[in-house]
Formats: C-alpha cells, sequence, structure tokens
C-alpha cells in the first residue's frame, strides 16, 4: 500500500519555517550547526585519544605474547590485542560517520536557506 504523495508532501512543506521568519531561521541554524560542530571536536579528540590508547596497549599485549612462547597465555593475549585494535578502528569509524553527518547537514541546512530566501524573494514581488 502506497502512502498518499501529496499528504507526504504537505507534512514535509508545512515543517519549513515561513520566509517571514527567515531571520531567526538563521540565527537557529546557525546555533545548531556550531553546537555540532563543537560535539564534533570533542568527538576528534575523544576517538585520537581512544586510537592512541588502543595502539600502545594492543603493542604492549603483542610483545607480551611474543615473550610467553608458544603458550595458552601467547594466544591470549594476542587475541587481545585484536579485540582491542577492532574496538579501536570502531571508534574512529563512528568519528568519521558524525564529521559526514555534520557536514551533510551544513549543506543541506544551506541549501535549505537559499530556498527560504528565493521564496521570500518571489513572495516579494521577484525582479523588477
Amino acid at each position: 500500500m502506497e502512502p498518499n504523495s501529496e499528504s507526504i508532501r504537505e507534512g514535509l512543506l508545512s515543517k519549513l519555517p515561513q520566509p517571514s521568519g527567515l531571520a531567526e531561521h538563521r540565527r537557529e541554524v546557525a546555533a545548531l550547526i556550531e553546537k555540532n560542530e563543537r560535539g564534533l571536536k570533542r568527538d576528534k579528540w575523544g576517538a585520537g585519544a581512544t586510537w592512541l590508547f588502543v595502539v600502545i596497549l594492543s603493542a604492549a599485549l603483542m610483545w607480551g605474547a611474543g615473550g610467553a612462547g608458544n603458550t595458552t597465555k601467547a594466544a591470549w593475549l594476542g587475541t587481545m590485542a585484536c579485540f582491542w585494535l577492532i574496538f579501536g578502528a570502531v571508534e574512529l569509524l563512528k568519528y568519521f560517520i558524525n564529521r559526514t553527518r555534520v557536514e551533510l547537514l551544513k549543506e543541506t541546512k544551506q541549501v535549505q536557506l537559499q530556498i527560504l530566501e528565493l521564496r521570500a524573494f518571489m513572495q516579494e514581488g521577484g525582479v523588477r
């Protein structure tokens, strides 16, 4: 069953701010982007610190596994090193995905503001 495309269109258009509130919407968008970029900086430091910790820990675990010879302890230490490296890689991947999300949000909001400016321009009478 396909939803009514007109109701979806109207629902999306009703969420757009009106051209009369363009300045207020522009301030809200700037605040939203600033908040996301601050969070992104914090995430960058967190991901970098996590990756540094994981690399040092994994190197120590591998060094310990190398010194343990052919024992169960060596296999356990090698497995733990792999686990920690995967954990660090996942943290870096989360940061990269979040960074891309913020960049996409900025571009989307820029296009939305341009559309609102065009709507306001057309309501004022357009080119004279």
